[in-house]
């Protein structure tokens, strides 16, 4: 990878752990900080996800569910966590990125993880200069009982 691989590699890597901070508030906080708008602006108009029970969305169908989702996970006893593991660049191509990462989550006595790959392009002006084009996510813990380990 060239210099402007490795700026896009970095700035890619950093955009999963920020986005899922940004969920992790906007979900697990009765009072979220971040702005939603932020959330949205991460979404490139045609992205789609693939769900790890298989249901494909695409951007409009997804961004009013988690809108509406705003401290859905908030429990002061088990706060809601998202750690983000496993962070990898598996290629860089001019304007595109694909990277793995690992999501383990962790909040209401629950906790699930799974192994996701996306893809980026290039997008200055969005938030760490990316937008996020294709999500495909797979279970490794579909969501079991807590038992102090995880996020």
């Amino acid at each position: 990878m060239g210099p402007d691989s490795d700026d896009l590699a970095t700035r890619c890597l950093a955009e999963i752990v920020d986005l899922h901070a940004a969920f992790e508030d906007w979900m697990g906080q009765v009072e979220p900080t971040v702005d939603f708008g932020r959330c949205r602006a991460a979404l490139g108009p045609g992205f789609h996800i693939v769900e790890p029970d298989g249901r494909v969305r695409d951007r409009d169908s997804l961004l009013p569910g988690l809108e509406a989702a705003r401290g859905a996970r908030a429990d002061p006893t088990d706060p809601f966590r998202i750690r983000i593991e496993e962070a990898e660049i598996r290629l860089v191509d001019g304007r595109f990125c694909l990277a793995t990462y690992v999501e383990r989550q962790r909040g209401g006595g629950r906790l699930s993880a799974r192994r996701s790959t996306v893809l980026f392009r290039d997008r200055p002006g969005g938030p760490n200069g990316v937008e996020w084009l294709h999500v495909h996510e797979t279970w490794i813990n579909a969501g079991g009982e807590a038992d102090g380990e995880g996020a």
